[in-house]
């Protein structure tokens, strides 16, 4: 079998080896005369940028006839931003020529394009529709330059036929604007290499990107595009203030820009600020009713203020608008798996994941799911997932180690929740409450290990990140009585119950404590109110009885413990003992 399986291996290695990839190359001359108010540098700059964009048109033909552009329905002007995205122009040869009339340079610029990767990386700016946007917007800033730089030239040329004084004039004001418009294609070439430096959501290189787009603006002070770019970085880097600044010069520079008010939008939402996030959400959308990235980002403000169909409307949207929108696959579905329509929700993981197949927080998300519907194994294999493509994920450390709390693992749970706090212990983020569960479930886990004081530790870390977390108080409530503490154990499910008034197992656990301190009828009045909020609850009738049993109450009594029987029935192997009971107080079982 061994050496069966070794001969396999060599035949899967041989096989790539046989390739029918092709390159197909294309290349375009441009021929560039200067003189006058125009300098040797500027034509050079100029025709430059005219030959790597012609020789990008000619290459965008080809990536109209695939397949998967057709079928991606790509406008016709996307094609030369998803060539610029996709492909790599390169200046092959530059010579000056001279006639008898001018002076110039002959440019030529070259495109490979390898078939063999050239449908994956179509496939990805695909996806990514907000990075075609941004070429497509600088694209579309350098076309504008190249028609001004052609009209300039028009105008060198009257130059010739003007009188001497008018000449020299003109000619000053025209080698200015030439320069100007030199720098803005430069700046926009700069911002190029800037987003080429982009993948999977972040840039690769922020030094160089930061040098690319200061130098942009340093060269063009109004170019939009470059500050709007430069917003996305500082945004990234978690300089909220910085990005903000960028987005508002963007915006005062072209009043018309979706796309900023969308990236000034989604940084008030990670400032907490919704009131204005949700105000430039809706300026990008009546901006833009086209800017699937708009909605999206409205309908995570709707979800973070808790109006979940609203969420949900606006991601459907994004999605129709952009079919390929992995994250707003993922994000609606976190909204249905909270509105408890679990199979919508894994619907909506599983096509998030295949669209984006290395996002790890979409296999948290599904795997969070799986343990809501009780499917540990699926659970567990996601949280895998998620912590193999990005081991730094604390969430899916947290939910793992929760499967494992669930399957009385609790050496494992220990283990991930341990792994969890190493990686973000909650201080570094602004909402934190995901790290207090973590603290809360290694507690418990540390409990049912009977270590109560490591437990009542990660208690405390739990309420000090997350002074509203009810069953942080419970729980921290059932070690003290565990210990004996039992006016302390009383204080924390006090502040259980006020916290949220219908935790009923704060309720439950307050009743034990008063049976133990010997106040029957508080003690009944609070597995009263348990049973209450939760009628399932058949330990609350068990221990009601007892409490009942204490104040004489028999049959009172007999009626908790047939109700015990009547939900439990024998789960736990007790039902003889409590019919037993039952006839002790001179009744009859029911069940």
């Amino acid at each position: 079998m061994l050496r069966k399986a070794c001969l396999l291996l060599i035949v899967f290695i041989l096989i790539p080896g046989i390739s029918h990839a092709e390159i197909k190359t294309y290349i375009h001359t441009v021929k560039q005369s200067f003189g006058g108010s125009q300098s040797p540098d500027d034509a050079r700059v100029g025709a430059i940028a005219k030959a790597k964009r012609e020789v990008l048109e000619k290459a965008g033909t080809y990536l109209e006839s695939l397949t998967i552009v057709k079928e991606s329905v790509v406008e016709k002007d996307e094609i030369l931003a998803l060539a610029a995205g996709v492909l790599k122009a390169e200046i092959v040869s530059q010579k000056n020529f001279a006639t008898e009339d001018t002076f110039g340079i002959v440019v030529k610029a070259k495109v490979d394009v390898d078939t063999s990767i050239l449908e994956e990386r179509i496939r990805k700016l695909l996806q990514d529709r907000s990075l075609l946007e941004k070429y497509k917007e600088n694209q579309k800033h350098e076309k504008k330059l190249l028609a001004r730089i052609k009209e300039l030239e028009r105008k060198n040329e009257e130059l010739k036929t003007l009188p001497s004084k008018e000449h020299k004039q003109k000619k000053e004001i025209l080698k200015n604007q030439f320069r100007e418009a030199t720098q803005g294609l430069t700046a926009s070439q700069l911002v190029d290499k800037a987003l080429a430096l982009w993948e999977n959501g972040k840039f690769t290189d922020t030094d160089k990107v930061l040098e690319y787009l200061n130098k942009a603006i340093s060269l063009d002070s109004s170019y939009a595009d470059a500050y709007n770019c430069r917003g996305l970085f500082w945004t990234i880097k978690d300089n909220y203030d910085r990005a903000i600044s960028d987005f508002n010069k963007a915006i005062e520079l072209n009043p018309g820009y979706a796309y900023a008010y969308y990236g000034r939008g989604a940084v008030w939402a990670i400032k907490g600020n919704y009131d204005q996030a949700m105000s430039d959400f809706n300026k990008g959308i009546e901006l833009n009713p086209g800017l699937a990235y708009a909605y999206y980002g409205r309908g995570l403000v709707w979800a973070d203020k808790g109006n979940y169909d609203r969420a949900i409307s606006d991601y459907n949207k994004a999605i129709e608008l952009n079919p390929g929108y992995a994250d707003a696959y993922n994000n609606r579905g976190a909204a249905w798996g909270i509105k408890g329509n679990y199979d919508r929700a894994v619907s909506d993981f599983n096509k998030a994941i295949e669209l984006n197949p290395k996002d790890a927080m979409a296999y948290n998300n599904r795997g969070n799911t799986w343990v809501k519907k009780d499917n540990y194994d699926s659970a567990i294999s996601d949280f895998n997932k998620a912590i193999e493509l990005d081991p730094g994920l604390a969430d899916a450390y947290i939910g793992r180690g929760l499967v494992w709390f669930i399957k009385d693992n609790y050496d494992r749970a220990i283990s991930d929740y341990n792994k969890a706090i190493e990686l973000n212990p909650g201080l570094a983020k602004p909402c934190p409450t995901g790290y207090a569960e973590a603290y809360l479930y290694r507690g418990l886990a540390r409990v049912d290990k009977g270590n109560h004081d490591s437990a009542i530790s990660d208690f405390n870390k739990a309420i000090e990140l997350d002074p509203r977390c009810a069953k942080a108080y419970n729980n921290r409530g059932a070690a003290w009585n565990d210990k004996g503490n039992y006016d302390r154990a009383i204080s924390d499910f006090n502040k259980a119950i006020e916290l949220d008034p219908r935790c009923a197992e704060a309720y439950h656990n307050r009743g034990s404590t008063w049976g133990i301190k010997g106040n029957y009828d508080r003690a009944v009045s609070d597995f009263s109110k348990a049973i209450e909020l939760n009628t399932g609850n058949a330990e609350a009738y068990y221990y009601r009885a007892i409490t009942y049993k204490k104040l004489g109450q028999s049959s009172e009594a007999a009626n908790d413990y047939n109700n015990y029987l009547k939900i439990n029935g024998n789960k736990d192997g007790d039902a003889d003992q409590v019919r037993q009971e039952i006839r002790n107080l001179g009744y009859t079982p029911k069940y």
